[in-house]
């Protein structure tokens, strides 16, 4: 067939061009509305590199992945299907202006110059994050809190990832295939299906925002849903038994010492390690109980003392295990439990 699909680019995200060049003298090109990650094109076929499919996909993402692939493969088809119907139906006797009028009617290219001022006129998906982070950051009165640095961080991680995927994006962009495009690139990526999940939740929130600034966007977004496949692991919980047994080790070990009471007290207490190991004897009220600031949400917290937490306070004078970091924290834990008898192993996503 005299018809095909190339690019015209080897790197990032790129257009995919029909050709039909049915002899030298006719020799037709057009910008598909369809795109790619260069990477991810077979050259040879003229589609999707099958390649990038999972064998035996094991989880939600990879069988997304391959479902997306296999769908943008058959629209691929159906684009030429469409054009050679159509040359067919005419006798192959057509000119270029005639084919092109025939894709663009068929594939909405014949935009009123309204419409086309309305999307080269629309924001930059990186801008809008920007005017996002700028306005929660200011607390409104019974519309919300100001946002934490932590949030502020991820979004402009979000913000660099959707550059990298296109330095072009428009708020107007975001839809569907956008959708499946991101998905693929996170998963290519090796991005964890939770991580994905939550990022494109994070841009549904940027679209709503942006919806409610007036500008352009896909009708689409409001309808995404979310589903992540259960994962049948273990929860890491200490039992009783094996925290009695952490809390009786001897350890000649000072470092491993202050540890394992760092440790004890967070078992009792229930606090995130970023506001455990900032502890004070000076947090504590009437001997009984600590308050403090979360660090991660800002919000104002209170915890009992427990008696077992309170014999480590006695063993240390009233004060608090020596303060460390959170990376020599989970070091040593590590090795105290080890000491303890405690080796069962855990299974579960790691950062890579």
């Amino acid at each position: 067939m005299s018809i095909t699909l190339l690019l015209r680019k080897t790197v990032g995200q790129a257009t995919i061009y029909l050709r039909y060049k049915p002899s030298r003298e006719f020799d037709f090109f057009w910008a598909s509305p369809f795109s790619i990650d260069a990477e991810s094109w077979d050259a040879k076929s003229g589609m999707y590199k099958l390649s990038f499919k999972k064998k035996s996909p094991k989880d939600e993402s990879q069988k997304i992945l391959n479902k997306n692939i296999d769908e943008f493969n058959i629209k691929l088809n159906e684009l030429k299907n469409n054009l050679n119907s159509f040359l067919l139906m005419n006798n192959y006797n057509v000119t270029k202006s005639q084919i092109k009028s025939f894709l663009d009617l068929k594939y909405g290219k014949n935009k009123k110059k309204s419409e086309k001022k309305a999307v080269s006129q629309s924001v930059f998906i990186s801008q809008l994050i920007e005017d996002y982070i700028k306005e929660k950051s200011v607390f409104a009165l019974g519309k919300h809190k100001e946002l934490t640095s932590a949030s502020i961080k991820k979004f402009r991680v979000i913000k660099n990832k959707l550059f990298k995927i296109n330095s072009k994006l428009t708020v107007s962009d975001i839809d569907d295939n956008f959708r499946n495009t991101f998905t693929d690139w996170c998963t290519k990526n090796r991005y964890a299906p939770m991580t994905i999940v939550k990022e494109l939740k994070i841009i549904k929130t940027f679209i709503k925002f942006a919806k409610s600034k007036k500008h352009k966007t896909s009708d689409e977004v409001p309808n995404w849903t979310f589903y992540i496949e259960p994962k049948n692991y273990k929860d890491p919980i200490l039992s009783l038994e094996e925290i009695h047994k952490i809390k009786v080790l001897d350890l000649e070990l000072d470092y491993l010492d202050n540890a394992r009471d760092w440790l004890v007290i967070g078992c009792y207490m229930g606090l995130r390690v970023s506001d455990l190991l900032r502890l004070k004897k000076t947090d504590i009220i009437d001997h009984h109980y600590i308050t403090l600031v979360q660090k991660k949400t800002n919000d104002p917290v209170t915890a009992i003392l427990l008696d077992p937490v309170k014999t480590i306070l006695d063993k240390r004078c009233g004060e608090f295990p020596r303060q460390i970091s959170d990376q020599r924290f989970n070091e040593y834990i590590k090795l105290v439990c080890q000491l303890a008898g405690i080796k069962d192993l855990i299974f579960g996503g790691k950062m890579i």
